[in-house]
């Protein structure tokens, strides 16, 4: 009978694990595309720049 005691809290531990695993795979992949972002904006702004400065001498 105890151990039927414990089954509830290890589903709620289980629960808790998932929810945590959950969020942190979430934050890194946010992570991680807000850095592919910024990578791809860095290559368009440098290429702007040249377009600019090649027009200001032209």
């Amino acid at each position: 009978m105890e151990i039927f005691a414990l089954i509830p809290i290890l589903i709620m531990f289980v629960i808790y694990l998932a929810v945590l695993g959950f969020t942190i795979w979430f934050s890194i992949s946010l992570i991680n595309a807000q850095k592919g972002r910024n990578t791809i904006l860095k290559e368009i702004s440098n290429k702007l720049n040249i377009i600019e400065i090649s027009k200001k001498e032209e």
